[in-house]
């Protein structure tokens, strides 16, 4: 070559850059939030166009590069990050804080692209699966302190505390029997049982930080990652939803929790894709983990019909051989519970409110229950009669169960919708899945992680050519709106 190609020459017109490039220009980033994104420059304006950044950082997020520093580089050797950025060159640090100091941007860079998939027809709109998955945090588990972990760690500590004095008192009984003055080892155990007293005070003082405030646990590296745990594992980190469109599987909502179930999170999840969706005859799909009256019962309120797994039946007198709930068919007509020698179980008049929800007693005499052959099958030695407890909307989800007894294969459409999408954020998260800290810019970074994932989804429906022209045909109309206006 007599001369040197350009690095335009270097990226295909079907490369996925271009359409990265034509889709950033098509955002008004100034509306959605950004930081230094107005038209004008003033003083003490950086000098990196927040396009720039935000193009490099889906590059990233596309090629499983989130790291500051590895986009740093990025923009010195890649000739498709080159190309993306026009050759800047911002440093580790300029790239980071674009990341932090957007995080709410970020969220609303991902529902700007959501609205742009429905433009172009991508959501079937009728059925979506919600699940949730464990991301582990920029902390690690001894970061985390539990009361019953800081009450284990203070015992550890109160026991080497008197081993070390008694040790000393030995000493000091030794040396005055010798007549001797205190020893050079006298200092060393001195040393090691101050640091150890100083460690309990702190011990200590987390204890009563944890018993003043409502959470249950503290972590001192990263203040909102909680310990969560799922048959027998622990994560230090957060509990992230995603709800999947059935269509092509692209992520219609996602949020970002500490709670370590996921009973109360399928209402907010289903309403965020009836945002977005705006379906009105949406079907939510979760598994058993989801399974909670008050939340079947909100769903069916915001008219979602909702396919859910239900729960085994296992209670601790099923399995100690008495009688379960399950034993005691209840009658809607009449209003009562029948018990297996036919006894019927009648309704209190004064409702309860427990945990929040209105429960009706149910309840047979204790004559009754006293006279039975079966008592011993049915109740322990110290009670006196049986009782059962109902919610008043329990028939509403007696109704969702039988639904979903009637419909076994949803179950396996949840799968095929929705394990695709988390097994493919967790492969390009690696290891460490958020690199932030806080619950707030966590929620900003995986907002980032769905938009590079929405985003390789449409290209493999679309094809990088037919995006990134309709980017380039949108960007001139708002354009030319702009002028007219």
């Amino acid at each position: 070559m007599l001369l040197p190609p350009r690095v335009d020459e270097y990226v295909s017109q079907n490369n996925t850059v271009r359409a990265i490039d034509a889709y950033v220009n098509t955002l008004d980033l100034e509306d959605l939030g950004f930081t230094h994104s107005q038209d004008c420059l003033s003083s003490g304006q950086p000098p990196f166009d927040p396009h720039a950044l935000l193009k490099l950082y889906l590059y990233g997020y596309l090629q499983s590069l989130r790291s500051s520093r590895k986009l740093e580089r990025e923009c010195r050797r890649n000739l498709e990050a080159i190309w993306l950025v026009e050759g800047l060159r911002p440093s580790y640090k300029t790239i980071a804080d674009f990341r932090k100091n957007n995080c709410a941007a970020l969220i609303a860079a991902n529902r700007d692209f959501l609205l742009l998939c429905k433009e172009l027809a991508l959501f079937g709109g009728e059925q979506v699966a919600v699940d949730g998955s464990y991301f582990k945090g920029d902390a690690s588990k001894d970061s985390i302190y539990t009361a019953a972990k800081l009450d284990k760690q203070l015992e550890a500590l109160e026991k080497k505390i008197k081993a070390y004095q008694r040790a000393l008192n030995d000493q000091d009984a030794e040396d005055d029997q010798a007549g001797k003055g205190s020893l050079a080892e006298d200092e060393s155990l001195a040393e090691k049982l101050r640091l150890l007293e100083k460690k309990q005070a702190e011990k200590k003082a987390r204890k009563a930080q944890l018993q003043a405030g409502e959470e249950k646990q503290i972590s001192t590296v990263d203040p909102d990652a909680r310990l969560l745990r799922k048959r027998g594992h622990s994560t230090p980190g957060y509990n992230v939803q995603i709800a999947v469109d059935s269509q092509h599987q692209l992520i219609v909502a996602h949020d970002v929790v500490q709670d370590g179930n996921d009973s109360h999170q399928l209402a907010s999840m289903l309403a965020k894709a009836q945002d977005v969706l705006a379906s009105e005859n949406l079907e939510g799909v979760a598994d058993s983990g989801y399974h909670s009256g008050p939340e079947i019962k909100a769903c069916e309120d915001q008219g979602i019909r909702v396919y859910v797994a239900t729960k085994k039946p296992t209670t601790k007198a099923s399995k100690r051989g008495r009688f379960s709930q399950q034993d005691f068919p209840y009658d809607a007509q009449q209003d009562h519970y029948l018990c297996p020698q036919g006894h019927r179980l009648l309704a209190n008049k004064n409702p309860q409110t427990i945990a929040g929800k209105t429960m009706i007693r149910y309840r047979i005499s204790a004559t009754t229950c006293n006279a039975c052959p079966l008592r011993k099958q049915c109740l322990t030695d110290k009670t006196q009669n049986k009782q059962i407890m109902r919610w008043e909307h329990q028939a509403m989800v007696e109704e969702h169960d039988e639904r979903m007894q009637q419909n076994p294969q949803k179950m396996r459409q949840r799968s095929e919708w929705v394990e695709h999408p988390f097994g493919t954020l967790k492969h390009r998260a690696g290891i460490h899945h958020f690199l932030m800290r806080g619950l707030d810019k966590c929620a900003g970074e995986f907002g980032l992680m769905v938009l590079a994932y929405n985003f390789t989804r449409v290209m493999t429906l679309l094809g990088a050519d037919f995006f990134r022209d309709y980017c380039a045909q949108k960007s001139e109309s708002r354009q030319r709106k702009v002028e007219y206006a």
